[in-house]
């Protein structure tokens, strides 16, 4: 699965951890800290320790990061990362046990394997990938490619991958899931979606664009789409009962070249699934995760698209005139129509008796309108900064 390799490739790069607690690593209950910053540590006797570096963690210490961030070995290769509050969060205080606990702040926890943890007395158990727990005045879990189960005093809910929950009080989790909605500042957030944040952009752009430079009597009609998405040919499927009419265009262009170049179940299920999870409130570059395609034959099968499609592009008028208009064309007034040609009584003077010397009109260049969607149709993502992104930029395809 790909987005199983983002938690896999993550905890490579994080997982570099020289010591444990014993020879054969952490026990149940314990872990091996490790700080960039400054942590204290509050033990189970009494003693309080200032961390700086590294120490052992036992069941019924007290870690608060209060500096910079730290990262904790478990047993079975399970890691918990912790930082100083961000934002409005609290710095990360976690109580260490069988069952950690987190009592106040963010937790990233990166679990190959099945991770329980209490919260405010919620339980989340984490399993095959990565999520943030944050805790405040309630729980919230973002799961980035994780399956995490929430159970708030006996009422159980399902997190999916690329999906999030709060639950604001003990017991009254929502009835479903939304959309993760990342945050740009926020290092957890972009080491794991950096890319489809910056494919999320590029893809809003184009469909905003495209909507504005698109004839509007255009992008209504499954002819119209299978004329600029050659793909969709393929597809019997495909038909007026799709078409949303009060959709923007450059919104079911986009979907469109998701769902055709996806293969999670059949087209009209992936249809459903992709609009779906936008009309939840997704970014463009989750759903392209959530179907698991590659982000650079997308943004080829849009370049392509656009260029085949009738835009409408206006020269924008000099300053101070209004834009020509052409017969047929509607103006702010309503529909243009032709003016007569003026017609004149020919002069009563007579003509001079010798006629000027004939002149060339100076050769102009005809200018040609630049395409309003050229700067974002470039397929080419700008560099991310984190690491980690660097390793998996595969999972979207784009080097």
């Amino acid at each position: 699965m790909t987005r199983g390799r983002l938690a896999a490739a993550a905890l490579v790069v994080a997982g570099l951890v020289p010591a444990a607690c014993s020879d054969k690593g952490p026990g149940e209950g314990e872990a091996r800290l490790e700080v960039d910053g400054r942590a204290v540590v509050e033990r189970r006797g009494g003693d309080r320790d200032e961390v700086r570096d590294s120490a052992d963690i036992h069941s019924g210490d007290r870690v608060e990061l209060v500096e910079g961030s730290g990262s904790m070995l478990l047993h079975r290769g399970i890691r918990l990362e912790l930082r100083a509050g961000l934002g409005d969060a609290a710095d990360s205080a976690l109580l260490m046990g069988t069952t950690p606990e987190l009592e106040a702040g963010d937790l990233l926890v990166s679990a190959p394997r099945r991770l329980e943890l209490v919260a405010a007395g919620t339980t989340l158990r984490i399993d095959g990938g990565a999520a943030r727990v944050s805790r405040a005045l309630g729980v919230a879990v973002a799961a980035y490619d994780a399956a995490v189960q929430v159970d708030s005093a006996g009422q159980v809910r399902e997190v999916p991958g690329l999906r999030e929950m709060q639950v604001p009080a003990l017991g009254r989790p929502p009835k479903t899931a939304r959309p993760l909605d990342y945050r740009a500042g926020d290092p957890w957030d972009r080491r794991f979606l950096g890319q489809a944040m910056e494919l999320g952009d590029r893809l809003e752009a184009i469909a905003k664009g495209y909507t504005q430079n698109l004839d509007g009597r255009e992008g209504r009609t499954p002819g119209f789409f299978r004329l600029v998405l050659p793909g969709l040919d393929d597809e019997p499927s495909f038909g007026a009962e799709l078409i949303d009419l009060e959709r923007a265009p450059g919104e079911t262009l986009v979907g469109a070249a998701i769902t055709d170049l996806g293969r999670r179940g059949t087209f009209v299920e992936r249809w459903h699934s992709v609009f779906g999870f936008r009309e939840e409130g997704a970014a463009w570059g989750l759903v392209v995760l959530d179907q698991d395609v590659s982000g650079s034959p997308l943004l080829g099968t849009i370049e392509e698209a656009v260029g085949t499609s009738p835009l409408a592009f206006v020269a924008p008028p000099a300053p101070g005139r209004s834009a020509p208009q052409t017969p047929g064309s509607t103006g702010p007034d309503g529909p243009v129509t032709p003016s007569p040609t003026p017609t004149t009584s020919p002069p009563t003077t007579s003509p001079p008796t010798t006629s000027p010397p004939p002149t060339t009109p100076p050769t102009t260049t005809p200018t040609v309108p630049e395409n309003p969607l050229a700067p974002v149709l470039d397929p080419v993502l700008g560099p991310t900064t984190e690491v980690v992104t660097g390793l998996v930029g595969g999972l979207l395809g784009i080097g």
